[in-house]
């Protein structure tokens, strides 16, 4: 779920994640991730995430790498645990 304020009514609205898409204009915005949302006044809105793409994928590469040193390392009780 999404919540939008309607452009056309300037009504906040709570919107389904099935009426959301992805959308990206590389002639007009190069590297902007936006989403279009179909709104319950019955038109399209976009709105940018503020977010790039680039970025993301950034963050994503990173998160990669330090996951699994972050990880806690699991060992074995050194006495039994009743379970």
């Amino acid at each position: 779920m999404l919540l939008i304020t309607c452009p056309v009514t300037h009504a906040t609205e709570l919107v389904a994640d099935r009426r959301l898409r992805p959308v990206a204009d590389p002639r007009t915005r190069p590297g902007v991730v936006a989403v279009a949302v179909l709104c319950p006044c019955g038109a399209d809105h976009v709105f940018l995430t503020g977010r790039r793409i680039e970025e993301a994928r950034a963050r994503l590469r990173c998160a990669d790498r330090v996951a699994p040193a972050t990880a806690p390392a699991v060992r074995r009780a050194d006495s039994p645990v009743p379970a």
